[in-house]
């Protein structure tokens, strides 16, 4: 069995890439050097070319993993979700599956299927989990702006697991800074038709130095108001290599947050 490791990701298809050289500490606070304001015509011509190599990156091989969602919601009660993640690659396509399992707080059986093809949009199936004592029924296809939706109840929606943000028209540089320690990219991404109480703009920090780790994202909706952020917040060191243990994401608008636990361990030999 191919070995499992946590930074395989939780946004199935962009993280284990994103995320594997994030070997810092996300608390260091330096002196940080701001670089020059951005040329509009190369902000936008540099923002095209970090969107394609982001887009570019696919999984070397097959892998599977399992960890837990805790979310915790306004009042400050918590409740977990065991789940299990899943990477299968083909020659013509790869596909990210993220699927809820039993435990004692209620059903699993909530699968999101994330269909990634070259030069193509994502397409997800969603399969709700079973009432008590019915199986579960058929995946239901979703558009693009139908993705807008939590994933298990978290505040993880379908379109953060697809990265659907990169895959908007409008998307520019909006200048090059330095965020936990790390010279940044900052990348401004619009959704010129927002669904209402969506995303409809993108605020992400990736790093300058490839594979463009994943840093910071700030997603606002139609009227400018902050929504939801998301950072990674635990590496671990396994087998001499970094790898994301935690993740988190706050939801501005109900004060909940959400985090996604790997387990590190590799599952198999």
């Amino acid at each position: 069995m191919k070995r499992s490791r946590a930074h395989f990701g939780f946004f199935g298809r962009f993280l284990p890439l994103l995320l594997a050289s994030l070997a810092v500490c996300f608390g260091q606070r330096q002196n940080e050097p701001r670089p020059p304001p951005l040329d509009p015509v190369q902000a936008e011509k540099e923002a095209c070319a970090l969107v394609a190599d982001l887009l570019a990156q696919k999984p070397e091989q097959s892998t599977t993993n399992t960890g837990r969602v805790k979310i915790r919601d306004a009042a400050g009660n918590e409740r977990e979700i065991p789940v299990r993640f899943e990477i299968m690659a083909t020659p013509t396509n790869w596909v990210s599956v993220y699927e809820t399992l039993a435990s004692e707080g209620g059903p699993g059986g909530m699968r999101l299927t994330v269909i990634h093809a070259d030069q193509r949009p994502n397409q997800y199936q969603l399969t709700d989990q079973a009432e008590p004592g019915a199986t579960n029924g058929l995946p239901r296809e979703l558009a693009p702006d139908q993705t807008m939706i939590p994933f298990a109840g978290s505040d993880f929606w379908v379109a953060d697991l697809g990265l659907e943000f990169l895959y908007w028209p409008r998307q520019r540089l909006l200048k090059k800074e330095m965020r936990h320690s790390k010279s940044c990219d900052v990348l401004e991404s619009v959704n010129p038709q927002p669904v209402p109480g969506g995303y409809a703009r993108v605020v992400s920090w990736f790093m300058i130095e490839k594979p463009h780790g994943l840093v910071h994202a700030d997603a606002y909706n139609a009227k400018g108001e902050l929504l939801k952020l998301f950072d990674p917040t635990n590496l671990e060191k396994v087998q001499g290599d970094y790898q994301l243990e935690e993740m988190e994401m706050r939801n501005r608008k109900t004060s909940s947050h959400t985090w996604i636990k790997f387990n590190l361990e590799h599952e198999g030999g």
